[in-house]
């Protein structure tokens, strides 16, 4: 058991089932059994990857459970939550883990990272979610109701423009970051393209002295 995990969660103030726990737990370990073949991500242990990775993405898991609900309600239909850039896949994974009424899809062009991500589903049997190994550009425009990811690329005019081209109107961006300073800058660059943004610290458990935020944009 990694203690720092299970911890973590109860910090977060995450409802997580001992079934989900154990599913984090199989992740875990599939992360450090395939990273040096995959390069998945940078951890060399159980504790490094459970709060460096497990826990940085379901740091902003509430916020982006109450987008998913918001637009449940609004549209009266399951919506479909993209991890863009999914690589060794978070913050997909864990938050398919806690969010298991949502359907999400791991966004990944690497080949050999997809055969991770697939044997990761299917070792830890999780039933809502699925891989496409495609450039993110190749995606169906207008088709995801929520992307996030953790570490894609930073902000400029392309991706912005790649971003809101995959997204349905009325759907969000929530993508993970670092320092206020570095995301206004980003910001400010896209502007013409997001005007407007919404920034929400988050806390990591364990890594309370790293700067980490939520940026939501609505499109």
């Amino acid at each position: 058991m990694t203690q720092k995990l299970h911890d973590g969660v109860k910090k977060l103030e995450l409802d997580m089932s001992p079934g989900q726990m154990d599913a984090l737990e199989t992740y875990i370990q599939l992360v450090l059994e395939c990273n040096k073949t995959y390069n998945l991500i940078r951890a060399s242990t159980a504790e490094e990857v459970a709060v460096n990775h497990v826990l940085d993405s379901l740091a902003a898991a509430k916020e982006i459970e109450s987008l998913a609900n918001e637009l449940k309600e609004k549209h009266a239909a399951s919506p479909l939550i993209a991890d863009i850039g999914s690589g060794g896949g978070c913050p997909g994974i864990p938050l398919s883990v806690y969010m298991p009424e949502f359907s999400f899809v791991l966004v990944e062009r690497m080949e050999r990272r997809c055969r991770f991500l697939e044997n990761a589903i299917s070792q830890m049997q999780l039933k809502n979610v699925r891989v496409e190994c495609i450039q993110a550009d190749l995606l169906e425009s207008k088709s995801i109701d929520i992307e996030v990811f953790r570490a894609f690329h930073p902000f400029d005019k392309k991706i912005a423009g790649l971003l809101l081209d995959k997204l349905k109107k009325g759907g969000y961006i929530a993508c993970y970051k670092a320092r206020t300073e570095k995301i206004t800058a980003e910001m400010e660059a896209v502007k013409a393209q997001i005007p407007s943004y919404k920034k929400i610290p988050l806390t990591v458990p364990y890594l309370e002295d790293h700067e980490r935020n939520l940026v939501i944009i609505k499109k």
